[in-house]
């Protein structure tokens, strides 16, 4: 089965590629191990908040 749809085609074409200053952000391992902990944090405070409400 081929599902084409040229509306979803022309929405990737259309969208806005990453810098290579965003591509070597991305690809930084300190900075996805500090994302990794910042999402924890948010993690454990929506846990924490909602066995003790």
């Amino acid at each position: 089965m081929n599902d084409f749809d040229p509306q979803a085609e022309l929405a990737v074409k259309a969208a806005p590629l990453p810098t290579s200053k965003m591509l070597k952000h991305r690809r930084n391992v300190l900075v996805q191990l500090w994302r990794l902990i910042a999402i924890n944090i948010k993690m454990i405070r929506v846990i924490w908040a909602s066995h003790h409400h």
